[in-house]
């Protein structure tokens, strides 16, 4: 099981995650898209990234044109580095795909 990385540690990892922030055990992130389709797709491009991992965050889809993604590992109760990979990952392909 991964360690949860203390706090001195999780805002180390964020100041490279662009758009990522800490709420509470999560590394959250939302996107705002022009219509549902973008959206829906962005949706799509994370559940590809978390599969990928074997990290599943939770991701939703609100407000027809925003995506939530919300990540910590439960196992661990709290955020590790799965997490940090997770964002990172998702932040690459999410760049590739614009």
């Amino acid at each position: 099981m991964p360690e949860v990385l203390d706090a001195q540690s999780v805002e180390r990892e964020l100041s490279g995650l662009s758009g990522w922030a800490r709420d509470g055990d999560t590394l959250t992130r939302t996107w705002q898209l022009k219509g549902f389709s973008g959206a829906v797709q962005v949706a799509n491009v994370v559940a590809y990234v978390a599969n990928r991992l074997n990290h599943h965050p939770d991701i939703r889809v609100h407000d027809y044109n925003q995506v939530t993604v919300t990540t910590t590992t439960h196992d661990s109760g709290g955020i590790t580095a799965n997490d940090v990979r997770l964002a990172s990952s998702v932040n690459a392909a999410l760049a590739v795909a614009e």
